[in-house]
């Protein structure tokens, strides 16, 4: 089993975004996937339910044959069994770091306050063991300057690998948490430049684990 983490020590910077769609991508490929929603928000539970549902702990439900969902806040149970994939959507808060072991933790980050909450953390990712892949997510509107002046910090970051294609500030991608769908299914979703930037993200992420073999 592969367990990769969405997390950063910020809100509001696409981690159940990403979370949802890796988990869509992974499952449509026959990869057996569990997604445990740390956060008690529980968000990625009402997408991946299509917004039917009512979140409590311990709710658990199938999507398909090949993707499940926990609600879990705060504790990643043990002993997972028979799946391929674990995807973990995290909460900001510190305190998640001793509470998670990851093969891959991945970072978005979409601004200054975003690295900034990184330093709090990153001795603590550091070590907890696992790769550190950081995402430039919806970055690109605070100018280039800024966006540049991001990367060369990005890159600074010991331990840590800066993917270099910023995932874009995406109207598709924004609708898609509106309809519950990933954005390759909403109107005018697919083949746009936030479809081609999210698969292409999942893509990696699967091949960084091994899990290529069905791509």
């Amino acid at each position: 089993m592969h367990t990769v983490v969405f997390y950063n020590n910020k809100g509001g910077i696409g981690k159940t975004t990403l979370s949802v769609h890796l988990a869509l991508f992974a499952s449509a490929r026959r990869i057996r996937t569990m997604v445990v929603c740390l956060d008690r928000q529980g968000d990625v539970c009402r997408w991946l339910a299509n917004g039917d549902c009512r979140v409590h702990d311990g709710l658990f439900f199938k999507v398909n044959d090949y993707l499940q969902v926990l609600f879990s806040p705060m504790k990643l149970p043990k002993n997972i069994e028979n799946i391929d994939l674990l995807i973990v959507d995290c909460p900001p808060a510190v305190e998640v770091v001793d509470e998670v072991t990851a093969d891959l933790w991945v970072v978005p980050l979409d601004g200054r306050l975003a690295m900034e909450n990184l330093g709090n953390i990153h001795d603590s990712l550091c070590k907890a063991k696992g790769a550190i892949l950081l995402v430039l997510n919806r970055c690109d509107l605070i100018g280039k300057r800024a966006l540049e002046g991001l990367r060369g910090a990005a890159r600074q970051i010991p331990q840590a690998k800066l993917r270099d294609d910023p995932v874009p500030t995406s109207a598709a991608i924004a609708k898609a948490a509106e309809y519950f769908k990933p954005v390759w299914e909403v109107p005018y979703g697919r083949g746009t430049q936030g479809d081609h930037a999210i698969q292409q993200l999942c893509s990696e992420i699967l091949i960084s684990q091994g899990l290529d073999g069905k791509i």
